[in-house]
C-alpha cells in the first residue's frame, strides 16, 4: 500500500507540472494554416514566366506594329495613365512605385520618361495583369 500512496503523490505532482506547462500552438496553427493554402491553386504558369510571356509578347507587337521601333504609339497607355492621375492617384503611385520610378518623377507625363523607365512601368502593368489573372474568383465580402 505504501508505494501506492507514494505513486499517487508522485502521479499528483507530475499532473500539476503537466497542468502549468503551457501546449504550444504553433503545430496546430500551422496546419490550419496549410489547409488554407490548400484551397488555392495555380493551374498554370508561374506568376514571372507570365510576366515574361507578357513582355515578349509587347516587344513582339513593337516589332511588328511601330515603325519606330525605340519610341512606339502608347497613346492608350497615355490615356490611361492621364485617367489615374485624375481619377485614381493611388493606384498610379502603387504602379510607379512597382516600376521603380522616383516620387519626384510621379507628375511626369509618359513621353517624358526615358526609355529604360517607360520599359519598368509597362513591365509593371504586366506583372498586375499577370497577378489579376491568378486572383481567387469566388470572394464572399464579409456583411
Amino acid at each position: 500500500m505504501r508505494s501506492s500512496a507514494a505513486e499517487l503523490v508522485k502521479t499528483e505532482q507530475l499532473i500539476k507540472l503537466l497542468e502549468n506547462v503551457k501546449q504550444d500552438e504553433r503545430p496546430a496553427d500551422a496546419i490550419v494554416q496549410q489547409a488554407n493554402i490548400k484551397f488555392y491553386q495555380n493551374q498554370g504558369a508561374t506568376l514571372d514566366s507570365r510576366v515574361n510571356g507578357l513582355n515578349q509578347a509587347a516587344k513582339l507587337r513593337t516589332s511588328v506594329f511601330h515603325f519606330d521601333k525605340s519610341n512606339p504609339d502608347n497613346s492608350e497607355l497615355i490615356g490611361f495613365i492621364e485617367y489615374l492621375r485624375l481619377n485614381d492617384k493611388r493606384v498610379l503611385n502603387m504602379l510607379f512605385y512597382l516600376a521603380g520610378i522616383k516620387s519626384e518623377q510621379h507628375h511626369l507625363g509618359f513621353d517624358e520618361f526615358n526609355k529604360d523607365e517607360k520599359q519598368s512601368i509597362i513591365t509593371a502593368i504586366n506583372q498586375i495583369k499577370a497577378l489579376a489573372a491568378l486572383l481567387p474568383k469566388n470572394i464572399a465580402m464579409p456583411i
